[in-house]
């Protein structure tokens, strides 16, 4: 398999498996009554906007020299991989601000729905890592990171909702919030600088 053909596959895989996540996240959040579970569903509805922009760069990138491009469209990869930073850092910035809004406690089915995204997170970056260390492409690396950094949030809404539960401190899930979207922005600072 061509190596343009494992980035599309490899973004076709993330587009779907991130969609499935943030649509049962977003859903089930409001259902449930969990802002932070909303939130991280937000946070995975920007991966699918990532792994679009995946797939058109992978198409992009295996063209020939033009007239215009003489050099060829491979700087491409380095410019979507700035893009993808850029995408991560905003999504850290809206937990940022969302993590200060005072819940009420919301259903126990809002962590059922984290330890699926969980799972589902740490499978796909997993692949994804995989796939872009064998074809040594950056972007799906930076990715696989961010879709870890995922996995973290995740983490961290289900120890916040566990912590919500066990002593009936909404205010446990925003501070939990604000860490998460600490460690967003730090980890799009660090993609964007590799790149």
């Amino acid at each position: 398999m061509s190596r343009e053909n494992i980035l599309i596959k490899t973004s076709w895989i993330s587009t779907i498996g991130n969609a499935i996540l943030s649509a049962s996240k977003i859903i089930i959040g409001l259902w449930a009554g969990s802002l932070a579970v909303v939130g991280d569903g937000i946070d995975s509805a920007t991966d699918v906007v990532i792994s679009i922009v995946m797939i058109f760069t992978a198409r992009l990138i295996n063209r020939p020299p033009s007239k215009k491009y003489v050099f060829g469209y491979e700087k491409a990869e380095g410019i979507a991989t700035k893009i993808l930073s850029l995408v991560i850092f905003y999504a850290g910035m809206q937990m940022l601000i969302f993590s200060d809004e005072v819940k009420e406690i919301p259903s126990a089915i809002a962590i059922y729905v984290t330890i699926f995204s969980i799972v589902g997170k740490l499978m796909l970056a997993s692949y994804q890592y995989k796939q872009g260390k064998k074809i040594d492409s950056s972007m799906l690396t930076a990715n696989a990171i961010n879709m870890r950094n995922d996995v973290v949030i995740s983490a961290g809404v289900l120890l916040g909702l566990i912590f919500t539960f066990i002593f009936k401190l909404p205010i446990l899930d925003s501070i939990t919030g604000l860490i998460i979207s600490l460690f967003i922005i730090k980890s799009s600072i660090g993609i964007f600088l590799d790149s």
